[in-house]
């Protein structure tokens, strides 16, 4: 008997669901489109759509710049330590008297 109650109340469940759809489409389908406060709204958030696209692309330039910066002063610095090194083994081996 418990079984057959969970089947009608699933079928109850079915059917509300089918009707609460039926009722947004019905809604949705009579709607006149989008008014002219809602194309500015749309519009505006478009805007700030593209000024936000523009500063990303803009970051990301300035992100590759001074990645490129970075890569020189690492190469400068691993050039003095070298020329560093080197002056060290030539004090190393000039000859004392």
């Amino acid at each position: 008997m418990g079984d057959r109650r969970c089947r009608i109340r699933s079928g109850g469940r079915h059917i509300t669901f089918a009707a609460a759809l039926l009722a947004l489409g019905l809604t949705a389908a009579c709607s006149s489109g989008p008014n002219q406060k809602e194309l500015a709204l749309l519009e505006e958030r478009r805007q700030a759509m593209v000024a936000a696209e523009e500063k990303v692309a803009q970051k990301k330039a300035e992100e590759a710049r001074l990645q490129r910066k970075l890569a020189e002063k690492k190469a400068e610095q691993k050039a003095a330590e070298q020329k560093k090194a080197a002056a060290a083994d030539n004090l190393a081996n000039v000859p004392t008297e």
